[in-house]
């Protein structure tokens, strides 16, 4: 494979500002960090002429910019968002929000906050602003446009009103009391939910008439709109309600031929249809989901329960929970999932034709989905292997259910891995024994298409104790399921499942270039081979990217490549030109846009230009091996006064894999605690290496990585003083920091953000935003220990950095939220207390109301400003703020 130098230069030298060396610029203070701005949310419009785009501050108030990619002519809106281009790339609508102080005092008092919707004719210039706007959407050719109003703080209940904009005729035409609406699939109907005063119901609008007629009125309850993608037909539940029972009785409406005088009817009323379990009620959260042609309908049934009658007053009721060491699945995780459970169901398909009726799975541990025209489905059942002695590997095994028989045929058995189906369910493809295999629905039969080829596709990286290592990317399946694509570590392989064919698309192997599927067109009917394919390629080795593009019969070039991130492409549909994002550490990302071929690239957006006058650091790789052997590579960043010759002290980001972000740029958020742009700039090298995993030893890994990656940067002789290394992680980067500063000698001072300390304590509690058990993190997550503790009781105590405290040489920080859900603040709070207890340096920082990430503002920023003062401390001798010099008693904390 020929690599491709980046095919822009000369338009590059005319868009970034020419280079200076750092010595001539200043680096960074805090007061400059605000004018940096983030680039986000590029769109394109369908002819290609437009440009849609967030510019987002540091903190503050941000702006939708749409702009002519041929012509100067810009338009700017503060605090726009979600912006949409129409169909005939004439219009562009956004919602507005209100400024971020606005915003701000609003949440205070509790009071909502509301959204405007703006409009802008992209010819013209001209803006229409509509008030209090929830959600919009451009209806298919562009020449409609709707907008659904708030319902009103004075309003508990009810609908709003629903503007139907004709955006050719300036004309509209309002719906009240709307409150959900579906558009079919060719733009030409919608069918909108209604409640009021007086009533509940059903209404559909014929686009094009302005003919608006009612399929339901009444006082019953209706829900779940969906339209068939191939027929003029639309399906709602209609829900009785019945004071003895906790949810509605539902019925499915499907209205049909609807252009005609008299639309079709057809009812399913569970209570009159044959085989349907009398203790059971179709589901309003299951929806009622049509075929393509409308004859067939997948829903959800559930159990009817009776409702409850208070026969306590509740301060009168025992405020127990039983936990039995039986349940399969542990109350944290089951109250985690309450919400879920209840609205847990069993798939069923309703054939309208012979009104025969199916139901596909139990509705309690078993999934299921529908194939194709509902004709068939696919059924994930765990039961052969459930247990309550788990390790978070879960099998099932995969039917196929006939949903007019019920007839079922295993096509699995004892799998980890859930089979993809194609776009037209006349396949399913699973992983198995290290390759892709292919069942044919229709004919029973399954293949091996990719046991021929000289390669297997796991995921040779992935170095968690599982059973079996993942694949190493999903299968995509084409549109019409003419093909499919699998990916090994490296290349992509076309399957054609009629033929059994296997054609290679890409070549990277032999150049370490990782190529993977991307869908420019974002087609909803899925990629077409008949088309040319797109992916991205990265190379492991020097970290470069770019674009590929290939037909069916691997015959394809390399578009764009060079050391730069470049990411996002996105086609325009109507025209031969795509958009990309493209930057890198010292270049702020912009939006280029070019013709298919990648002949003439150009910029069109222009951020942060006010980097010129600052000096900046550079990112480079470092090679290096663990002592078991591993090749791995970390990037370094240099200070932004770097200058050759002085010394200068180095602060360690570690998490497990990053050096693959060489060439991510980062801006100076002075609120980001582990920022690496502004320590680079305060005049640190950072440096952040890949940890590899092997065994069960997670910590002494991590040793093992570490000080053979920091002795190769010293190797380099760049200016790093081996005096003045700190470290410093998050979450399972702070376990990594935590156990590295205890048992090496090489650091000088450590921050760890929301560390694990003791793995056994950490093994019996729970990781309660999910609920599920830390047994399963620890053994067969990124825990890496394989094993429960009483199993190799020594090796959880020797990779814990409390039983390993009395070797700890530097100072060290940590810090972590009183209400973290994933690392149980206590584990901080054991570390600190043992230490402080052996009479060693440490300081716990703990903030009230935080989760595992902190969230409020003011938090981050005094997190932040607090780990760099701590490096200042230690790394370059400033005077110690008495937080870390002696302790700041509880009367004059928050002074």
């Amino acid at each position: 494979m020929v690599r491709h130098a980046l095919a822009f230069s000369l338009a590059l030298g005319l868009f970034v500002a020419p280079a200076q060396s750092s010595a001539q610029k200043r680096p960074l203070q805090p007061s400059d960090y605000k004018s940096w701005e983030g680039l986000a949310n590029p769109e394109i419009s369908r002819d290609g002429r437009w440009l849609s785009y967030n510019i987002l501050p540091v903190d503050g108030d941000g702006r939708l910019t749409i702009k002519n990619n041929d012509a100067p002519t810009t338009y700017s809106t503060p605090n726009g968002s979600l912006a949409d281009f129409s169909d005939d790339s004439k219009w562009c609508a956004y919602l507005i929000s209100p400024p971020k102080v606005v915003a701000d005092r609003l949440r205070e008092e509790k009071k909502p906050i509301e959204t405007k919707l703006g409009i802008r004719n992209l010819e013209s210039g001209e803006e229409q602003i509509i008030d209090s706007v929830q959600r919009f959407a451009f209806i298919k050719g562009g020449r409609y446009l709707i907008a659904h109003k708030f319902r009103g703080a004075d309003r508990k209940e009810g609908g709003s009103d629903l503007t139907v904009l004709d955006l050719r005729e300036a004309d509209s035409l309002t719906l009240g009391n709307v409150t959900a609406v579906e558009v079919n699939d060719t733009g030409t109907m919608l069918a909108a939910t209604v409640q009021s005063d007086t009533g509940k119901g059903v209404q559909v609008l014929d686009l094009a008439s302005s003919r608006l007629r009612t399929l339901q009125w009444g006082k019953d309850d209706v829900y779940a709109l969906n339209w068939a993608d191939r027929a003029d037909a639309v399906a709602f539940l209609v829900g009785k309600d019945d004071e003895k029972k906790e949810g509605d009785l539902n019925q499915i409406v499907v209205a049909a031929g609807l252009r005609d005088a008299k639309p079709r009817l057809a009812v399913f009323d569970p209570t009159k249809v044959a085989g349907f379990p009398k203790d059971k009620r179709i589901a309003e959260f299951g929806g009622a989901a049509l075929n393509d042609d409308g004859t067939a309908v997948a829903f959800g049934i559930q159990n009817w329960a009776d409702k409850r009658k208070p026969d306590q007053k509740p301060q009168d009721k025992p405020g127990v929970e039983i936990w039995n060491s039986k349940d399969l699945r542990v109350l944290p995780e089951q109250r985690v999932a309450l919400t879920r459970d209840r609205q847990r169901t069993a798939l069923c398909v309703w054939h309208l034709r012979d009104n025969a009726f199916r139901q596909i799975s139990d509705g309690d541990v078993q999934s299921a989905m529908p194939l194709g025209n509902y004709d068939r489905a696919v059924l994930l059942d765990p039961k052969p292997y459930l247990s309550a002695v788990t390790t978070g590997w879960v099998y099932r095994d995969v039917y196929i259910v006939d949903t007019t028989t019920g007839d079922k045929t295993k096509v699995i058995e004892k799998t980890h891995w859930a089979p993809v189906a194609s776009r037209k369910g006349n396949y399913l493809a699973y992983y198995d024994r290290r390759h892709w295999w292919l069942y044919d629905v229709k004919k029973g039969v399954r293949t091996n298409p990719t046991s021929a080829l000289k390669t297997d596709f796991e995921n040779p990286e992935d170095d968690l104790t599982t059973p079996e290592k993942a694949p190493a990317a999903p299968p995509v399946w084409m549109s019409n399921d003419e093909g499919v694509l699998f990916t090994d570590r490296y290349d992509a392989f076309l399957v054609r499942p009629q033929s059994g064919v296997v054609t290679k698309l890409t070549d990277g192997r032999k150049d370490r270039v990782r190529f993977r599927f991307i869908d420019p067109l974002a087609e909803e009917e899925g990629p077409s081979a008949l088309k040319p394919m797109y992916f991205s390629a990265f190379d492991e080795r020097e970290k470069g990217q770019g674009f590929y593009a290939t037909d069916a019969t691997g015959k394809g070039k390399m578009l764009i490549f060079g050391d730069k991130r470049v990411v996002g492409l996105s086609q325009a549909r109507d025209t031969d030109r795509v958009m990309f994002v493209m930057g890198s550490f010292e270049e702020s990302p912009n939006v280029f846009i070019t013709n298919t071929a990648f002949s003439a690239v150009k910029p069109v957006t222009r951020t942060n230009p006010q980097q010129k006058d600052f000096a900046w650091g550079k990112a480079e790789l470092v090679q290096f091996k663990s002592r078991w052997g591993k090749e791995l590579q970390g990037t370094l960043i240099y200070p932004a006064d770097y200058v050759k010759g002085r010394r200068y002290p180095m602060v360690t980001y570690i998490y497990e894999r990053l050096s693959d972000d060489l060439h991510s740029y980062v801006r100076p958020v002075d609120y980001s605690a582990y920022n690496e742009q502004i320590l680079s700039q305060n005049g640190y090298f950072v440096f952040k290496p890949d940890i590899a995993y092997r065994g069960n030893t997670p910590g002494q890994n991590a040793v093992d990585c570490l000080e053979p990656a920091v002795q190769a940067v010293l190797a380099k002789n760049v200016g790093v003083d081996p005096d003045k290394l700190g470290l410093m992680g998050h979450s399972w980067g702070g376990y990594q920091t935590a156990y590295v500063t205890t048992v090496s000698k090489m650091f000088k001072a450590g921050v760890a953000g929301a560390p694990l300390t003791e793995l056994t304590s950490m093994y019996n509690t729970h990781y309660w935003n999910a609920g599920v058990t830390n047994q399963v993190l620890l053994e067969t997550g990124q825990g890496r220990l394989a094993v429960p503790f009483w199993e190799q009781p020594k090796t959880y105590l020797e990779n814990s950095p409390v039983w390993q405290a009395h070797k700890l040489k530097a100072p060290l920080l940590l810090a972590a939220g009183d209400n973290d859900g994933a690392v149980d603040y206590r584990q901080s709070i054991a570390l600190y207390n043992t230490l402080r207890r052996m009479g060693k340096e440490c300081v716990l920082l703990i903030y009230a109301g935080e989760n595992h990430n902190f969230t409020k503002r003011p938090n981050q920023r005094d997190y932040a400003r607090r780990l760099r003062h701590f490096f200042d401390v230690y790394l370059k001798g400033a005077k110690p703020e008495p937080w870390v010099s002696e302790g700041v008693p509880l009367l004059r904390q928050g002074e």
